[in-house]
């Protein structure tokens, strides 16, 4: 914990108080002493401790009753009651009325410095969190999308639209789209935005283990199971599930899914019991869902229950207006997260840019904006590609054929496969792809390891 903690103490015996204040300053705390409920309360309207401790029997208003009012005040503050061991039920009735926890006399004082700390400790990751909530809302608001091209103003208007609403959303683009963005931003600006946010990608997980990841399993459910576990969608409800490259799954997954979606309930992986969900649900693939009905590769009841509100995210070769906003974003966030980096892209560089078509869409522009900050020479950066040294320029439209598309993924993999010891599932994160792809780029480019 950072810095001196103040705790507040309330008893109405002057000789208790005396002892628990010299316990408490002895571990450094600053203390605070009150005789009363009603004294207790008006400290708290004008000093900000950090946690109370406070007597179940108190003249004027009950122990119970000022946790009330001191949760009514500040919901975040933790409040420790003490009490009589005859008086447990009425403890235990404070804990549902908001105290963290309670303890009985005579006191354990190794035992309360324990809890208080560790209430103290819980404070403060509860702080954090809320501000990562705060800061994520901030990063992920509509506003925050970049573009002003009128595809993006559409996907703005489509993205409000889904936010104000429960309902199921399928996401359809290419990758390197932002479909991902897409979801965060829906979650973030929707009513659950202080639930979970639960990403699973189905590239990313072996097909027989993704029933596992997602419903969970009982202890023995089969070897290897020594414990339960819960699933994604488990630990979503409340929230959103967002099941990236949906496409992907096995029809036989496909039909276990769609009976979570239909009846809000599931079984964990070798249970017996129903557990019931409620998550909002976001979806997105980079396969055309309704030809894969049409060839047998999807399940229609399946798509119609996704497919409830349906965005398509826009390829970059569609809005090519917005490629110096997104250059000039992606140039702030990586200078400002290498620090001292202070960097320029010319605008003929900018131009070049805008004449490519970017088949791995924001995504390629991304990785190129950083390898062109990263590897070129002084402030400002005069090429629009650099690999390995290398430079491919982009001239009239067209990449420059001795640095064909393929050349580059190939040196891009390699070292991505070098850097990770050849781990693909490391070497794909770091390529910011599924394992999938990975595999098939591997094999279509006949990369094999060194000798």
């Amino acid at each position: 914990m950072n810095g001196t903690k103040t705790i507040l103490i309330c008893d109405d015996k002057k000789n208790i108080l005396e002892v628990l204040k010299d316990f408490f300053e002895e571990k450094d705390f600053s203390v605070l002493l009150s005789g009363s409920g009603e004294e207790t309360l008006d400290i708290i309207r004008t000093e900000i401790p950090d946690i109370v401790l406070t007597d179940y029997k108190l003249p004027g208003i009950s122990g119970i009753d000022l946790i009330e009012k001191i949760i009514h005040i500040d919901k975040t503050l933790p409040v420790i009651l003490i009490t009589a061991f005859g008086s447990i039920p009425n403890a235990v009735d404070a804990m549902r009325k908001g105290a963290y926890d309670y303890l009985t006399k005579p006191l354990d004082y190794e035992l309360l410095y324990f809890v208080v700390e560790r209430a103290l400790e819980q404070k403060e990751i509860y702080a954090q969190n809320t501000v990562l909530v705060e800061e994520l809302k901030d990063a992920y608001g509509i506003q925050n999308m970049i573009g002003k091209s009128p595809e993006m103003i559409i996907l703005d208007k489509m993205i409000n639209t889904r936010a104000g609403s429960s309902t199921n959303v399928l996401i359809e683009g290419e990758s390197g789209t932002g479909k991902e963005l897409i979801a965060r931003t829906i979650h973030f600006n929707s009513k659950r935005r202080d639930k979970p946010l639960v990403i699973v990608d189905s590239t990313t997980i072996p097909d027989n283990l993704l029933e596992s990841e997602l419903f969970g399993y009982e202890k023995g459910a089969f070897s290897g199971a020594s414990s339960k576990k819960k699933g994604r969608i488990e630990i979503s409800s409340g929230g959103t599930l967002f099941l990236d490259e949906i496409g992907e799954m096995e029809m036989s997954l496909q039909a276990k899914f769609l009976r979570v979606i239909q009846e809000k309930q599931f079984y964990r992986v070798g249970g017996l019991k129903p557990i019931a969900v409620d998550f909002r649900l976001i979806t997105a693939t980079n396969k055309n869902l309704a030809v894969e009905v049409e060839n047998g590769k999807f399940r229609n009841d399946l798509y119609y229950r996704l497919n409830v509100a349906k965005i398509n995210a826009p390829p970059l070769r569609n809005r090519k207006d917005d490629i110096p906003l997104l250059v000039n974003h992606f140039l702030e966030k990586i200078c400002k997260r290498e620090g001292s980096l202070k960097k320029k892209i010319s605008s003929q560089v900018i131009e070049k840019l805008r004449s490519h078509d970017w088949p791995g869409n924001v995504r390629e522009l991304e990785n190129c904006v950083e390898r062109m900050i990263l590897f070129s020479e002084g402030d400002m950066v005069t090429q629009p590609f650099l690999i390995t040294g290398k430079t491919s320029q982009i001239a009239d439209g067209e990449i420059n054929r001795e640095f064909h598309l393929d050349t580059i993924e190939r040196e891009a993999i390699i070292k991505a496969l070098d850097q990770s010891e050849w781990n693909k599932v490391k070497a794909a994160k770091l390529l910011n792809i599924g394992r999938k792809a990975l595999y098939n780029k591997i094999n279509k480019l006949h990369i094999k390891p060194k000798q």
